[in-house]
């Protein structure tokens, strides 16, 4: 017997190097004996686990790559285009609502108008140092930077003939409100939509079931666990140490992605709702500012009544109406207990507004434009202005605490991917380590 393994693994000393290494491999890959079989078995059970390990360190890194990009350059960007909405619309409102007085607007507009533009300078000079220059969303960015300065002369060629008390100052406002409605806003819109896009994409790639991973080492465990059976019965032993910690070594890399993944993907999906929750409302305060700049729009053209629908439309899509579903509707139906109550407070402090809007034009309507004036721009608690300032701020809370929510889930999946780019990948070369170990010591007892 001995005899027989002996010429059946050892080749000839004669012939070349390269002929010598092409008949140890047909022996390894064909050999009859038992160490043959047992070595072909060990190269298997090697490569079964580093492709395991290969497939969990490919799938691993891209997944925390993506949590980590959505988590900081992309949601970076959204929270840019989010607030360069904000500033834009709010600085149209601003400009409008500095009209309304007639001659030297307030100083505390003028203040507030001047921080906005400086606010969307900023935003824009951030957004567009993280935006790739082949991303999507940089023509939008381009545009609003473009617009931006053609806006701002627009004002102030409004404002210098307001203080000399000539009408064309009304039609310079006029065209910087068109400006800012047709072109401006519907580009930060666009660039705001295509970064939650962007987000929900990366999160979505991060949070999917590793399938392909999972059936590797699955595959790869079972091949182990056969093995080890197998040596089992043929040897009558216990168990074969190394390819008991090859398969224990496998079985705590898939227990890790389990639980990464279980973890990451219910946090990824709570940041994904927090965050449209965030756009939503995002959305319903920009309308607002809509509606407030309609208010000054008219009062400054002496429009009348006739000319509120701008305001009614504007405030019908965040409180929505009878037959449709507003945002505020769309944002609570998202929501959780908590935040429930905050927009419930969104929509009563939108209710006192239009309460005071419609005493504002009763005002105006009947003659006494001062009186309307007086409540668009004064700071008694039932005018029009100081409800428009305390809807603005509950707003602002309540898109705070749906962001710090969003990031706070955010960086709680990206904690639970920590170390799965590495850790079963290394998991993985153990078990390889293993299994060539203990499939060697069976080779061993045959010589």
């Amino acid at each position: 017997m001995s005899l027989d393994l002996e010429r059946a693994t050892h080749l000839p000393a004669s012939g070349t190097t390269g002929s010598g290494v092409r008949q140890r491999l047909r022996v390894l890959a064909a050999g009859p004996s038992t160490p043959d079989r047992l070595r072909r078995l060990g190269a298997v059970l090697v490569l079964g686990c580093l492709l395991a390990g290969v497939f969990s360190l490919v799938d691993g890194t891209a997944r925390t790559e993506a949590v980590h990009e959505g988590g900081s350059r992309i949601a970076a960007v959204h929270a840019d285009a989010a607030e360069l909405y904000r500033s834009l619309a709010d600085a149209d409102a601003m400009a409008t609502s500095g009209f309304v007085s007639g001659g030297q607007e307030p100083a505390q507009i003028r203040a507030r108008y001047d921080r906005d533009i400086a606010d969307t300078t900023a935003r824009l000079v951030h957004a567009a140092g993280l935006l790739p220059a082949d991303d999507p969303a940089a023509p939008a960015l381009a545009t609003i930077a473009a617009q931006l300065p053609v806006y701002s002369g627009l004002v102030e060629s409004a404002r210098t003939y307001n203080r000399l008390g000539y009408p064309l100052g009304q039609s310079y406002l006029d065209s910087a409100s068109r400006l800012m409605a047709t072109e401006i806003l519907p580009a930060a819109d666009e660039l705001r939509r295509l970064q939650a896009e962007a987000l929900a994409d990366a999160y979505g790639r991060a949070g999917s079931a590793p399938i392909a991973v999972l059936l590797m080492g699955l595959a790869a465990l079972a091949a182990v666990v056969d093995a080890a059976v197998r040596e089992r019965r043929r040897t009558q032993r216990v168990l074969s140490v190394g390819l008991t910690v090859a398969g224990g070594a496998i079985v705590v890399a898939l227990l890790w992605w389990v639980v990464a993944m279980s973890v990451a993907s219910g946090r990824l999906t709570e940041a994904e709702r927090h965050s449209g929750i965030a756009d939503t409302l995002d959305e319903a305060r920009a309308a607002v500012l809509q509606a407030r700049s309609n208010e000054s729009l008219v009062l400054v053209a002496r429009g009348g009544g006739a000319a509120d629908s701008g305001f009614t439309a504007a405030i019908e899509r965040v409180l929505g109406t009878i037959s449709t579903s507003g945002l505020l509707d769309a944002a609570r139906d998202a929501a959780e207990p908590d935040t429930d109550d905050r927009i419930a407070a969104v929509r009563t402090a939108t209710e006192e507004w239009m309460t005071a809007h419609r005493r504002l034009r009763e005002l105006d309507d009947g003659g006494l434009y001062r009186d309307a004036v007086a409540s668009a721009t004064g700071a008694a608690p039932d005018g029009s202005g100081a409800a428009f300032d305390r809807l603005g701020t509950v707003l602002g809370e309540t898109i705070d605490a749906e962001r710090a929510a969003f990031r706070a889930e955010a960086d709680t999946a990206a904690a639970a991917l920590t170390g799965l780019a590495a850790g079963p990948a290394v998991l993985a070369l153990v078990a390889a380590a293993a299994a060539a170990a203990g499939i060697g010591r069976r080779v061993e007892e045959y010589r």
